[in-house]
């Protein structure tokens, strides 16, 4: 008769249930970000604004080239951006501590600044 466990079924599954543990452990401790610090580089000059996650707004920078920021329901998104291949409108929305969305072309970058550490 043949074994229906083996060493390596048992190890394999143990493997998968660890790393859905894992995964699972990480994003239930993720913290929602309270603002987004947003990175500008604009004719060779660097600048950084905060934005406020709790106000829903829409803010039009213009930086390298121009890009369009949104923020609604606490979460913030690249929504136009001049640049050639609009891989930025393709982040979606961030709202998670340390979570980062960039538009190289243009030189802006959003990082999400969770409340007081």
């Amino acid at each position: 008769m043949k074994k229906i466990f083996n060493i390596n079924t048992i190890l394999i599954a143990i493997l998968v249930l660890c790393s859905v543990a894992g995964l699972w452990y990480v994003n239930a401790n993720k913290s929602v970000g309270a603002k987004a610090i947003v990175d500008i580089l604009h004719n060779g000059k660097a600048e950084r604004m905060e934005i406020d996650l709790s106000v829903d707004e829409t803010y039009h920078i213009q930086a390298n080239l121009p890009v369009t920021l949104v923020v609604k329901d606490g979460k913030i998104s690249f929504q136009k951006s001049q640049c050639p291949d609009k891989l930025c409108e393709g982040f979606g929305w961030i709202s998670y501590d340390s979570d980062i969305a960039s538009c190289l072309p243009a030189g802006v970058i959003v990082t999400i600044d969770s409340p007081e550490k």
